[in-house]
């Protein structure tokens, strides 16, 4: 078999088999290159199998950034398109445009248009004039002006907001500061330059990391006007994750991508309570790991987060507030 044009990385974790198939359904009705789909079980139980396309599994619950990290280091072709289980496709070049948006831009990540669905309302075609969104911000120490619905608290630290409606006229793809809306192209080169989420746990605190990574490292995120997928929105997630994880996972990101004495006040902004505690023991069982990695983005890092933070207008403030 020839390398495939496109790798469809998708992870999954205790969906329901109907809704996986779907997926998978819609993805083959819409591609207009050739194509692998990889799916990575992070351990559902039972195992899920799907006919036609590659299965991976993780024999222990890992989370969706080392899911996606399983699955891309069996991909065959040089263009990644990471997605959700959650994704659905209109036959409209999505996939030989991302890989013309790669091409285009190899050390960046994109982000497609996300055309907000649920399951009351499937209509893409009717949902795609009142629902569109383009990328985020990152809420670096969370301000009110920014989101004021939002409690201040390690929740919403290192967190997204998607950006205001588009509303240009333009196909053509910019920058934004962060992905988000589930559905990801990508040079597999770059991934690999970025180390995708390597020590990332469970699935919370998923595009700051990847997002920053790309910024900091050289790199860029960008939003593509002219691509469409839908994102099926649920009112409650089918991956959970517990809050020592989410916590874990934002002092994982500053301690990477922040200088020490940045990354000292965002973990002093997570604040004090139970949750926070256990999400720092578990920190400190591969601290030694993390700082080893540390130092070696330390030599990709060229981009300063700080200045970063200013040229978007990004919250990021000098001084601790306390919670």
């Amino acid at each position: 078999m020839s390398k495939p044009e496109l790798s469809i990385i998708v992870p999954m974790h205790g969906e329901d088999l109907a809704f996986l198939e779907a997926t998978i359904e819609s993805v083959k009705q819409t591609v207009d290159v050739t194509y692998e789909i990889i799916c990575v079980d992070d351990c559902s139980s039972p195992p899920i199998k799907i006919d036609g396309v590659k299965m991976l599994r993780h024999d222990t619950h890992k989370g969706v950034g080392q899911a996606f990290d399983t699955g891309v280091a069996e991909a065959k072709s040089d263009n990644l398109f990471l997605m959700g289980s959650d994704i659905r496709f209109l036959p409209n070049n999505w996939a030989s445009e991302s890989i013309a948006e790669a091409d285009k831009h190899p050390k960046a990540i994109t982000c497609t248009t996300c055309i907000g669905i649920n399951k009351d309302d499937m209509d893409i075609e009717s949902r795609r004039n009142r629902s569109r969104r383009n990328g985020a911000r990152i809420l670096m120490f969370h301000d009110h002006k920014a989101h004021p619905k939002k409690p201040t608290n390690f929740r919403n630290i290192l967190e997204c907001q998607w950006l205001s409606v588009y509303k240009g006229e333009s196909k053509a793809s910019f920058e934004v500061p962060s992905v988000l809306g589930a559905a990801y192209v990508m040079k597999k080169e770059w991934y690999e330059y970025i180390d995708g989420w390597k020590l990332h746990r469970s699935w919370g605190t998923l595009e700051p990391m990847i997002s920053l990574k790309s910024w900091l490292f050289g790199g860029s995120c960008r939003t593509a006007p002219s691509i469409d997928t839908a994102h099926i929105f649920k009112s409650h997630g089918t991956h959970r994750t517990q809050n020592h994880h989410l916590v874990y996972n934002k002092m994982l990101v500053a301690t990477l991508l922040f200088d020490e004495h940045n990354s000292q006040r965002l973990i002093q902004f997570l604040g004090e309570n139970p949750q926070v505690a256990a999400g720092k023991r578990m920190f400190e069982e591969v601290e030694d790991e993390v700082m080893k990695k540390k130092l070696e983005y330390k030599e990709k890092i060229v981009v300063d987060v700080s200045e970063w933070c200013k040229a978007w207008n990004l919250d990021f403030r000098e001084e601790v507030v306390s919670l």
